[in-house]
């Protein structure tokens, strides 16, 4: 009985293989039974037929296909040319021809006969260049953006402080429009999207203002007009509404930018060496010296600080500070346990900054600066003190000018 059985198997066995042998045999150079793409048979065309197909398939899908991108009542059209969108034939057509003909014997063998059960889909896809896709989109962000609004301080005429909630924009979300786009480029189908935003916002928040309730420290120079006043003019404003977080470093040349004439920033005279000669962005040191006036009374500590060769006539020895575009900068961070936020104005005559804190976190010190020594060579200190007495004299620097 068992030999009946084996040699039965083995009859069946044989004529089972030698009928995909000749099946491989008819079909040799051309696709299996069951394989298909885009709801039609593939069987029986060869590699080249096959790829010639979905060549012609790929253009009439681009032809068809319309994709486009909704925002705000705008609409805008990715056409396939602006991300090179390239349809796939040969590699579709590959595919087709391989199915059933890979791995083992055997395995060819069950792939043809789950084919021929239940069909097997080539999908047939497209390739696109990302980063015209994201260019696109970054042409198209720049028009959907709204800038958001910083929180900001005021000083009323009575003294008192007011705050100005900040308010956040709106700006398109660029990854999660790439994602969404992915899809129907690959695929060629049409698609209506609508774009999606993501909150833009402002970099001073309402919350980082909250805790200003004092001018910490303040500080007023004097200038006359002309071209030197339009760059203190220009220097000042970068200045203005500029919040420095607890433990944060300030820089100076990164807040107010390179001195440039594109930057509106006209020729007046500069120090060099000592010597009075005309320079792009002449007096921008004396926005930075009276910045570093009113830091130094507000409690906040100069980490890089230099001085001019010689004495300048804005301020007294010892209390000015240089700058000089990607050479001399002036930077000071915040110790402080709260943001402190800088008001800087210039009407014409005259620079005053005023740096905004917490007023506790003076712990009721009041701060003034001393200079001994000579004009030449002084030294500069920070006097702490509370009810009328000194409670601490902290040094900070001797210059030595020429």
């Amino acid at each position: 009985m068992n030999f009946i059985l084996a040699v039965s198997l083995l009859v069946v066995l044989t004529l089972l293989a030698s009928g995909i042998f000749a099946y491989h045999t008819s079909c040799r150079g051309r696709i299996l039974y069951g394989v298909q793409s885009e709801g039609r048979s593939l069987f029986g065309l060869t590699q080249k037929e096959a790829e010639q197909y979905f060549t012609q398939l790929g253009k009439k899908k681009l032809a068809s296909q319309t994709v486009s991108l909704r925002s705000n009542g705008a609409v805008w059209k990715i056409q396939p040319q602006e991300v090179n969108l390239q349809p796939a034939a040969a590699a579709a057509a590959e595919e087709a021809y391989n199915s059933g003909r890979e791995g083992t014997f055997v395995l060819q063998a069950v792939t043809q006969i789950k084919n021929a059960i239940y069909g097997c889909n080539i999908p047939f896809t497209a390739s696109y260049d990302e980063s015209l896709l994201q260019a696109k989109l970054e042409g198209i962000a720049e028009k959907l953006l709204v800038q958001p609004v910083n929180a900001a301080c005021e000083i009323s005429v009575n003294g008192a402080i007011h705050h100005i909630p900040g308010k956040s924009g709106k700006k398109l979300d660029i990854a999660a429009s790439l994602k969404a786009l992915d899809k129907p480029l690959k695929e060629m189908q049409a698609a209506n999207l609508e774009l999606p935003l993501e909150e833009n916002p402002p970099f001073v928040r309402t919350e980082d203002v909250a805790n200003v309730n004092a001018v910490l420290g303040t500080y007023t120079t004097y200038y006359r007009h002309g071209a030197r006043g339009d760059n203190i003019a220009i220097a000042t404003q970068q200045l203005n509404g500029v919040l420095i977080r607890s433990g944060a470093n300030f820089s100076f040349n990164n807040i107010v930018g390179t001195r440039t004439a594109n930057a509106g920033y006209k020729n007046a005279a500069v120090l060099v060496n000592g010597k009075s000669v005309p320079g792009i962005g002449g007096g921008v040191c004396q926005v930075s010296s009276t910045l570093y006036n009113a830091i130094l009374l507000a409690g906040l500590n100069p980490t890089e600080r230099f001085s001019h060769f010689i004495p300048s006539s804005y301020c007294p020895p010892g209390l000015d500070a240089t700058v000089a575009d990607n050479l001399i900068d002036f930077q000071f961070m915040n110790p402080l346990p709260h943001n402190v936020y800088i008001l800087a104005s210039a009407d014409g005559r005259k620079i005053t900054v005023q740096v905004l804190g917490t007023q506790a976190d003076l712990q009721g010190k009041h701060i003034s600066i001393e200079t001994v020594g000579s004009s030449r060579r002084p030294s500069v200190y920070r006097v702490y003190s509370a009810n009328g007495q000194v409670v601490e004299r902290e040094y900070l620097h001797t210059d030595s000018y020429s």
